[in-house]
C-alpha cells in the first residue's frame, strides 16, 4: 500500500511539470550521482542503494532532461552568472561524486551521446588506486557472513557489532537497506577511526580479499577531459569530511593539495569544490573560497543566479527514488 501511494504521488507530481513553470528565467537544476552500473553489476548486494543509477535509469534521466533544459558546465554557468551574461532559461548541470570507475565505462558513453558536460569531483587520494572508501569496506565485512569468533573479538569486530546494534539491524545475513543502515549509523565517527577498526578486522582475517579497481584512473580522467564533456574537480584528497575540529594542517592538506593534484595530472585549474557528505567548518568554508570559484553543498533545490556560488544546490539522484520516469520529473520538481 505505501509503494502504490508513492507511486500515485509521485505520477501527480509528474503531471504538474512544476520544473517547466515553478522556477524564473536563468534557473539552474543540479544533479547529483555516484555511481552508474549494469543491471547485471556482480557486486550489486553491497552497493548502498542510494549510491546509483542503472544504466538505462540514467539514459531515461538524459532523454527527459534534453527535452526540458540546456545541459551546462557547471564552473561555465556559474562564470555566466558571475559576469553578468545572459543565461539559459532553464539549465541542468550533471555532477558525479568521488570518481568511480563506472563513470567513465557506463556514465561517459551516454553523456558522449547526449552531448551532455559533466563535473566529475575526484578524491583525488583514490584516484588510480585499489583503495576502497570505508563504507565499501564495512559492506564486504557484513556481506561476508557470520564472522569468526577470532575476528569478532578485535577491538574492530566489537565496533562493528555495537554499530550494528545501534543501527537496529539483526541477523546475520544483511540486505543491502540493513547495511545502509549500518553505514548511516557509522557516520556519527571520524573516517581515521572506522577505517582503523576495518584495518583490524583484515588483519584477523575477517575481511574478504578484493582485486578489483573501483576507481578512476588518471588516463580516463584525462580522455574524458580532452573531448571537452568533462571536468574535474576536488573532493578533497582522502574524502575526509571537513567538520569542525578537524586539525588545520588536515584541513589544508584536503582543501588545498586536492586540487594542486588536479592541476599536476590533468594540466588543468580545478575551479570547484565539493564537501565531502555536506559537512563544513567555517575554517573549511574560508580555506574553500580562497582557493575556489565555488563550491557544492548536499542542500537540496534549485539554484538561481543570485545564489551562493560557495552554496550550489543540488539534487542527488538513485535508483530509489528515480527508478522511474514518474518518479524522476516528481523529484526534480522540487516540490517533494
Amino acid at each position: 500500500m505505501k509503494q502504490q501511494l508513492k507511486t500515485l504521488r509521485n505520477g501527480m507530481l509528474a503531471a504538474l511539470s512544476a520544473h517547466r513553470w515553478r522556477y524564473g528565467a536563468g534557473s539552474l537544476l543540479v544533479l547529483t550521482y555516484h555511481r552508474v552500473l549494469p543491471r547485471d553489476f556482480s557486486g550489486l548486494a553491497t552497493v548502498e542503494p542510494g549510491m546509483f543509477v542503472f544504466e538505462d535509469t540514467f539514459a531515461m534521466h538524459l532523454d527527459t532532461l534534453a527535452g526540458d533544459f540546456e545541459f551546462v558546465d557547471l564552473a561555465d554557468w556559474l562564470k555566466a552568472a558571475a559576469e553578468g551574461r545572459v543565461l539559459p532559461r532553464r539549465a541542468c548541470a550533471i555532477t558525479f561524486d568521488d570518481g568511480w570507475r563506472d563513470n567513465y565505462d557506463f556514465a561517459y558513453p551516454l553523456l558522449t551521446q547526449y552531448n551532455a558536460p559533466a563535473t566529475i569531483f575526484a578524491v583525488t587520494g583514490m584516484i588510480g588506486t585499489r583503495q576502497q572508501f570505508w563504507p565499501e569496506r564495512l559492506a564486504r565485512y557484513l556481506a561476508s557472513g557470520e564472522p569468526d569468533p577470532a575476528v569478532r573479538n578485535t577491538g574492530g569486530g566489537q565496533q562493528i557489532e555495537d554499530l550494528v546494534r545501534s543501527s537496529g539491524v539483526s541477523g546475520a545475513n544483511f540486505s543491502p537497506t540493513d547495511i545502509s543502515a549500518v553505514i548511516a549509523s557509522a557516520k556519527r565517527f571520524a573516517d581515521s577511526e572506522l577505517h582503523h577498526w576495518l584495518d583490524e578486522i583484515e588483519a584477523a582475517g575477517g575481511l574478504p580479499a578484493y582485486n578489483g579497481r573501483d576507481m578512476l584512473n588518471w588516463d580516463e580522467l584525462r580522455e574524458m577531459q580532452a573531448s571537452g564533456l568533462v571536468s574535474t574537480a576536488s573532493h578533497t584528497v582522502n574524502h575526509t569530511r571537513l567538520r569542525e575540529g578537524l586539525d588545520a594542517g588536515e584541513l589544508q592538506t584536503e582543501v588545498i593539495d586536492s586540487g594542486k593534484t588536479i592541476q599536476q595530472e590533468l594540466g588543468m585549474e580545478s575551479q570547484l569544490f565539493c564537501y565531502p557528505n555536506g559537512d563544513v567548518s567555517a575554517a573549511a568554508k574560508s580555506l574553500v573560497e580562497q582557493h575556489y570559484h565555488g563550491a557544492c553543498t548536499t542542500a537540496t533545490g534549485w539554484n538561481s543566479k543570485d545564489t551562493n556560488p560557495f552554496a550550489i544546490r543540488r539534487m542527488t539522484m538513485h535508483e530509489g527514488c528515480a527508478g522511474s520516469a514518474t518518479a524522476f520529473l516528481a523529484r526534480i520538481s522540487g516540490l517533494l
